[in-house]
């Protein structure tokens, strides 16, 4: 199926996780008792420079957690560059998702309703699956 929609246009929108592995092995669990599934991004208003994913809400046991990127499409809209990460708190994070880290995620599928990336991060990859919310 053929979008018209260009690829930036297809990121933005809000995203739920519904996959995280990291060298093959399902860590969604894992990766929700520290952060939330929410993947909003869009358009930074504040700046025409950046676009932004933001990351906060409800963790498993209820507590709210933030994790903020700014981003951009890069290598002909194969690769989405995180360009600065920052959150709430040290402990809130896991794997690549984590404030100072900058990862470069490539885009294996981007549609109108799901993103499917992945990344490099201390020696092991990183698999990730977003459905529109």
């Amino acid at each position: 199926m053929i979008s018209f929609r260009s690829a930036k246009n297809r990121v933005y929108g809000k995203f739920i996780l519904t996959t995280f592995t990291s060298d093959g092995d399902d860590q969604l669990n894992q990766y929700y008792d520290s952060l939330s599934k929410n993947f909003n991004f869009y358009y930074e208003d504040v700046s025409s420079y950046h676009d932004v994913c933001d990351m906060s809400g409800p963790r498993k046991d209820g507590y709210s957690s933030n994790l903020v990127w700014t981003w951009e499409l890069t290598d002909n809209n194969k690769i989405l560059k995180v360009t600065s990460s920052g959150g709430n708190y040290p402990g809130w994070s896991y794997g690549p998702f984590k404030g100072g880290v900058d990862p470069q995620w490539e885009i294996l599928r981007l549609t109108n309703k799901e993103i499917k990336m992945k990344t490099n991060y201390n020696n092991k990859e990183y698999l990730i699956e977003l459905e529109t919310n």
